[in-house]
């Protein structure tokens, strides 16, 4: 890797390593004193090792990218007759056949595990409170919501080291670069009033982004008093409660070394859904690794339960074996008495007497190891 592979790889460089590198393509005479090349060889080694440094200590990335979502054809919705053609006309051609847009996608540069802090903004527009806290699941997104009287909201998203979360913007009038306490983010003014903020921390690996719907909202005032404030009460932290009580509270008794518990979500059986579900994330912080385990009772609005065979349900859940039909390598399994099917990353069973689907997911593991956490699963007393 070279200075200009560096610079490449860093993006948004400080001008002086810029103007360094740079030079380094100048044509120099032929005769030049030694103690000038001793220099310029001792300032480009300095210059390489501090950008080896940037790059180690980057943790994630804001990528944008154009994006066009095609609208459906209102054709069969049309005006007809002869008295309508000038009307139906005049509707359909106001009608956008397509959005244009851009998606900004917060991308994890290295594999270091980063917990969610408790950062969010301290200072809120007058009228708006806080009516919605995410759980931490799954691990690395938080989302709050603010609302005023009038129905108006605010989105904040906090994210870390989460490859791929993304955030959709359509109908830009305006993009603006900013900075949020020396902080690199891009503004967005959109159409009917709406603006979106998104900003990094690039040595921390911290991702936000705020999204208001009404034009008089000082977004950039709210980012800039983001910090560290008291921990947050998810708002559906006692749906969770009720699930555990629902389904049962079911843990591993195996997990191979370094994994600990880092976060719990679920949600009861609730008039008008049709299912309940627990879901448990497993993590090794010194070597990033995850395991996810969930389970959930599916029935159908007729009360039939979904999956009338344990290998019917279990397939459910496998992704790779449902959408190839069972095309891919795999294996009948075992848990506690209940038969299940197993992939090399996913593991699902069933328990048919009580309405209850299992899966397990890793790609940090070994099949052995998954399948060795799968058999040690029991319910809590």
């Amino acid at each position: 890797m070279n200075t200009y592979d560096l610079l490449e790889l860093i993006g948004d460089t400080p001008e002086e390593y810029v103007l360094d590198a740079g030079g380094l393509g100048q044509q120099t005479p032929a005769k030049k004193p030694m103690g000038k090349k001793l220099l310029l060889i001792a300032a480009i080694v300095a210059a390489t090792a501090l950008l080896m440094g940037s790059a180690i200590t980057r943790l994630i990335a804001l990528r944008t990218e154009k994006i066009t979502v095609q609208m459906p054809s209102n054709g069969d919705e049309q005006l007809s007759g002869p008295e309508n053609t000038t009307a139906a006309t005049e509707t359909t051609s106001s009608i956008p056949t397509a959005y244009e847009g851009e998606r900004i996608t917060f991308d994890e540069v290295h594999n270091v595990f980063i917990a969610l802090p408790n950062y969010y903004p301290q200072q809120i527009p007058d009228g708006y409170t806080m009516t919605f806290v995410s759980n931490d699941a799954p691990l690395q997104e938080r989302v709050i919501y603010y609302e005023n009287a009038a129905g108006h909201r605010i989105t904040y998203w906090l994210i870390v080291g989460n490859p791929g979360t993304s955030i959709e913007i359509y109908g830009i009038e305006q993009k603006t670069g900013v900075k949020v306490n020396g902080l690199p983010g891009v503004l967005y003014d959109q159409r009917g009033g709406m603006r979106t903020l998104a900003w990094i921390d690039e040595k921390q690996g911290y991702g936000f982004a705020l999204r208001a719907e009404e034009d008089t909202v000082d977004l950039l005032a709210m980012a800039q008093s983001t910090a560290e404030g008291a921990p947050l009460k998810p708002t559906h932290s006692d749906k969770t409660l009720q699930a555990l009580a629902e389904l049962g509270d079911f843990s591993p008794g195996y997990l191979p070394e370094g994994f600990e518990e880092y976060a719990v979500a679920g949600y009861p059986l609730m008039e008008g859904s049709w299912y309940s579900y627990v879901r448990k994330w497993y993590v090794n912080r010194e070597e990033n690794k995850l395991i996810y385990f969930e389970y959930e009772t599916y029935k159908l609005p007729n009360g039939a339960w979904a999956g009338s065979e344990a290998k019917t349900a279990s397939a459910a859940f496998i992704p790779d074996y449902h959408r190839t039909n069972g095309q891919v390598p795999h294996k009948q399994i075992q848990v506690d008495g209940m038969l299940g099917l197993m992939t090399d990353r996913h593991a699902a069973w069933a328990d048919p007497e009580k309405d209850r689907v299992f899966h397990l997911y890793s790609k940090d593991v070994s099949p052995e190891e998954l399948l060795k956490v799968a058999q040690s699963i029991r319910e809590n007393p």
